[in-house]
């Protein structure tokens, strides 16, 4: 060791570092320079903030709400450089997933910017007419009975009201008299589930016109239902659902140039299994 000691590399190297260490605790560790700390905002920054508030709003933002923007840009900004000085980037998944999501987000927006022709829009709808189908309409009446009696119970007032022939404009129907709506006209899906809730419009497939039926259970008790009128589903045609198809052939167009992205970068990635990871790859 004593041989070591008097070697002159030797020597120079306890130098530096001991002339490191006496920085280290003088000047405490390393801190980002100036140029890091300056937070540069020109016209390209007001531009942008002033066109993604145009996009959101479909206006101009005033001048207090401009000045709003560039605080929050600049806050930050100054927000992700420091989480860069600390390396929070480094092994964080939220930044991981972030990344990814961009990623993905820059694939996709090389199909949003191309237009659906009309061929594949006739071509779409044509494959899969049996997509757009209007919902089925009902005309119908419903009466409600508390949901703790019991279902025999219930099926003998519908007995009892078609053995008596009660029509359903009747004033002296059976059941509570709450808020429930009552008298319902070419209703659809959507309009029977947001009044009765989720699956009583699917309870009405099948049920005859013209007579009391159920009982229908929902969250607001039991159901007897009396259809005056169905009107059945139909295919809807091309110019209703044009732009609905338009949306479903971008998505589509998205997620093939999002897996061609991907694929094409795959290429420049040689990729080496190790371990377990080996075994399950070539199982």
């Amino acid at each position: 060791m004593s041989a070591l000691l008097k070697k002159p590399w030797f020597q120079i190297l306890l130098m530096g570092i001991s002339l490191a260490a006496i920085l280290l605790i003088v000047f405490g560790p390393k801190t980002p320079g100036a140029e890091d700390k300056k937070v540069l905002i020109g016209n390209a920054e007001v531009a942008q903030l002033i066109a993604s508030w145009n996009r959101t709003w479909n206006r101009m933002p005033t001048e207090e709400e401009l000045n709003g923007l560039l605080a929050n840009h600049v806050r930050e900004e100054i927000l992700y450089r420091e989480a860069l000085n600390q390396n929070l980037d480094k092994n964080n998944a939220m930044v991981r997933r972030g990344l990814i999501m961009q990623m993905n987000m820059m694939a996709e927006s090389q199909a949003q910017e191309k237009s659906v022709s009309e061929e594949a829009i006739k071509a779409y709808y044509d494959l899969r007419k049996d997509k757009f189908f209007s919902s089925p309409e009902y005309t119908f009446t419903q009466i409600n009975f508390d949901g703790s009696r019991e279902e025999e119970e219930i099926k003998k007032i519908a007995e009892r009201l078609n053995s008596q022939n009660i029509p359903p404009n009747s004033e002296n129907l059976p059941g509570k008299k709450g808020m429930l709506q009552k008298d319902f006209k070419e209703a659809d899906d959507y309009t029977i589930v947001r009044a009765l809730g989720t699956n009583f419009e699917s309870s009405l497939e099948g049920m005859r016109l013209q007579t009391w039926e159920g009982p229908v259970k929902s969250g607001f008790g039991w159901h007897l239902v009396y259809i005056t009128k169905i009107t059945t589903s139909e295919t809807l045609p091309l110019e209703v659902v044009r732009e609905n198809i338009i949306t479903e052939l971008q998505y589509e167009e998205a997620q093939a140039a999002k897996e061609q992205f991907y694929t094409e970068l795959r290429q420049q990635y040689d990729v080496v299994y190790e371990g377990m990871a080996k075994d399950l790859m070539n199982e």
